[in-house]
């Protein structure tokens, strides 16, 4: 059957085809009846309890169809957020032609600053929208039964400055990968030991020294070793110069910490034999580790990672536009289209979603599957985790400037929404700021920058902001918290701010910097990039009891004061809550472990017959494995962990007993795997990252998202947790350097 890939033949196909005809008709013809009537709305002029009626009618409308299951599909969907929709309008029409007064020129800044904010998160929220209407499940395409017709792979692993130990694993599972071994190459791209490094004086030792180690490893391994000449253009420079000696028919490319899955090629080459136009498929990115604000808040384990909304909730929806980017590693690309565009680009920082524009416009095609299969390592440190997220907003904003999807000719119109909408993301950081310090420029300073009445506020402002809140938990609801994306955002926004507007001033600034991975801290600290958000929040601290002195003291401002106080309180519960995550906690562990649920067979010592355990964790340094409380196990035992995972791959390890704990019903054993040689390593290698079932369980196990009133205590608790450690590591710093200037000062006693 032909792959249809434009998403209007799909529309067309799915519901005026294969569904009775007619119902259907019916259906889009209410829908777009339902927008007249509903743009007739945004206008009218009624009296305030009749507005009253409307805005909180509608909010009622949303909280029942967000309780019926088949407002979460198309056609209702559409419905469904035509409704929230609408009610975002309203607000829109009253903020523009009701809010906008002028008084002086301070305030008309202040005041169309804020505006312009608003219209930017307001027009974002109609683009993701958009990108949201009618998000793909794709299913995994069967390779054909002859493995003649397989294409070629070359699996390319670029690296720069990550430490041996960290690409041996990737390069082993690389290699363990599924799919015929005539057809499989599996190449190391070391742009860590390239000539400039190894005849530069001061680098020079150090180059040659991993020349040598990760020419020896990949060589020991079976797979292929590339370097080049010079460091030119970063990631995409290394990946292009690899074209020149490789070349197979797909290329696979990960990042030197993606750790793939044994099924990741069965799971997508299927794709381009059914395919002759297709360019990619992207993958998610699943990782090990809670990234830096994850760790640091400590809601890893039950809540969802901060990179889901994107792979479970934005890809998909890209993909029903044909409109999915590469994300620069976990995705397999067709070479002669990439050769076709001039290889990765490089003009950006961003190569991978510049690359697809580049391969969009052409006409090609792109799929989105989103199992997860290959498994990552987030940034360790909060620093580190800044300097990633500027890189992709600098990128992005790039991208925006030099390569503007309006001006390239191939793209789809719905291809350029989606890209204007992926592209315009990122400027979050500078509205962000604009709404931290809004309400206290009011409270502080006396700007008259927002001009409403406390009914108008219930009218129009509330009922936006809830339609809001529901229309999120309706869309991204199972792999995003209730105000969680605030959160994230908010400790981002302050430091993306000067990096996006040094791209607007000098597009072509920014320059490529590595992300580092599988760092370790001996102790925990405040990162000293939290000095400029507690600033920000200290601030906040003062608008609210100013609130209350102004309250008393203009009694004609009574209505403005309590809507800026409301919305100070807010930010100031939302920036105490991000403050938690500048609190870098202890990380000294070599080998990161992560949930799993595998039933084992524990042969103990001077015992031939096994007994029944669960592994509940594994690393590449040991799993933890529930037993019974019968079973007879000391400190230092040497035991066998055999089982088999959910392809049914057959795994036994050797083991250390490390620690054991009595935990109600059962005994929990801490073992280390031991390591007798490479075959061993291998063999654990594979029975740690080899199955993406694991990566699948884990999201789903946190797709409970708990109750509104929940969250928004979980918010307190990180706020009021954060707050104290913060503020408590900034007075030690203090009372550290006073200490340290008084030692100085001190006159020596010695002296006459």
């Amino acid at each position: 059957m032909e792959l249809i890939r434009t998403p209007i033949k799909h529309f067309i196909r799915k519901h005026f085809i294969q569904t009775r005809r007619g119902y259907t008709v019916g259906i889009y013809i209410a829908l777009g009846a339902a927008v007249l009537l509903y743009f007739h709305i945004i206008g009218l002029l009624l009296p305030v309890y009749a507005q009253a009626i409307v805005s909180w009618g509608l909010i009622a409308i949303l909280i029942v169809f967000n309780r019926i299951k088949k407002f979460k599909y198309p056609p209702w969907r559409i419905h469904f957020m035509l409704i929230a929709s609408l009610i975002t309008l309203r607000y829109l029409y009253w903020r523009t032609f009701e809010t906008l007064i002028y008084t002086d020129i301070s305030d008309f800044m202040g005041m169309a600053l804020l505006y312009l904010a608003e219209l930017y998160g307001i027009t974002l929220h109609f683009l993701s929208l958009f990108v949201s209407l009618w998000p793909t499940e794709n299913e995994p395409v069967p390779l054909p039964a002859d493995t003649a017709l397989y294409p070629s792979v070359d699996i390319f692993i670029p690296t720069y400055n990550e430490p041996l130990e960290l690409v041996k694993v990737t390069v082993i599972a690389a290699l363990q990968v599924d799919y015929p071994k005539d057809k499989l190459h599996v190449y190391v791209l070391d742009d860590g030991g390239t000539m400039a490094r190894r005849s530069n004086p001061k680098l020079s030792q150090a180059a040659w020294e991993r020349h040598y180690e990760f020419r020896r490893m990949a060589r020991e391994f079976g797979a292929g070793y590339i370097t080049r000449e010079r460091n030119i253009h970063a990631k995409a420079g290394n990946l292009n110069h690899a074209f020149g000696y490789t070349n197979s028919d797909l290329i696979l490319i990960l990042d030197c910490d993606h750790v793939p899955a044994k099924d990741i090629l069965k799971n997508t080459v299927g794709y381009f034999i059914r395919d002759e136009k297709l360019a990619f498929v992207q993958t998610p990115h699943f990782f090990i580790n809670s990234s830096t604000v994850e760790k640091n808040l400590a809601v890893f384990a039950d809540a969802p990672a901060e990179n889901e909304m994107f792979y479970r909730g934005g890809q998909p929806g890209l993909d029903f536009w044909n409109a999915s980017f590469f994300c620069g590693s976990a995705a397999i690309m067709r070479r002669k289209y990439l050769v076709e565009v001039g290889g990765i680009s490089g003009e950006t920082i961003t190569e991978d979603a510049e690359t697809a524009l580049s391969l969009h416009g052409m006409g090609y095609n792109s799929i989105y599957y989103g199992r997860p299969m290959v498994c990552g390592l987030s940034p360790e440190t909060f620093d580190d985790f800044i300097l990633q997220r500027s890189r992709w907003a600098q990128g992005m904003v790039q991208i925006f400037i030099l390569k503007n999807p309006l001006f390239i000719k191939g793209l789809k119109f719905y291809q350029l929404i989606c890209y204007i909408n992926d592209c315009g993301f990122w400027f979050f950081g500078i509205s962000r700021v604009i709404f931290y310090v809004a309400p206290a420029a009011f409270l502080l300073l006396n700007l008259k920058i927002f001009f409403a009445s406390t009914s108008q506020v219930l009218i129009y402002a509330l009922p936006h902001l809830l339609s809001s809140l529901i229309l999120t938990e309706y869309i991204s609801g199972k792999y995003r918290w209730p105000f969680f994306s605030d959160l994230f955002e908010s400790v981002q926004s302050i430091y993306l701010f000067p990096a996006v507007i040094g791209v607007v001033l000098n597009p072509r600034s920014p320059s490529f910097k590595v992300t580092p991975k599988g760092q370790t801290s001996e102790s925990e600290s405040l990162s000293k990039m939290a000095i400029p958000f507690l600033i920000m929040t200290t601030i906040m601290f003062i608008a609210v009891p100013v609130a209350i002195i102004r309250w008393f003291e203009f009694p004609l401002y009574r209505d403005v004061i309590a809507v800026t106080s409301a919305w100070s309180v807010f930010n100031l519960i939302l920036a105490m809550a991000s403050l938690g995550a500048f609190f870098e906690r202890r990380q000294v562990r070599r080998h990161h472990r992560l949930w799993a649920n595998y039933k084992t067979s524990v042969y103990l010592p001077q015992s031939n017959e096994p007994v029944a355990g669960l592994i509940t964790d594994l690393s590449l340094s040991g799993a933890s494995v529930e037993l019974g409380l019968s079973v007879s196990l000391k400190q230092l035992d040497e035991v066998t962990i055999s089982f088999s995972d959910s392809y049914g791959n057959q795994y036994s390890v050797q083991a250390r007993v490390q620690r054991i704990f009595k935990k109600g019903t059962y005994i929990l054993c801490g073992c280390e795997f031991i390591v007798l040689n490479e075959e061993t390593f291998k063999n654990i290698v594979g029975l740690v990252y080899g199955d993406s079932q694991r990566w699948v369980d884990f999201w789903n196990k946190r797709r409970k998202t708990p109750n509104t009133l929940r969250i928004v205590f979980v918010l307190l608790t990180l706020g009021i947790t954060g707050t104290k450690k913060s503020f408590a590591a900034v007075f030690q710093m203090i009372f550290q350097l006073i200490k340290r200037q008084w030692k100085y000062l001190r006159p020596n006693r010695g002296t006459v």
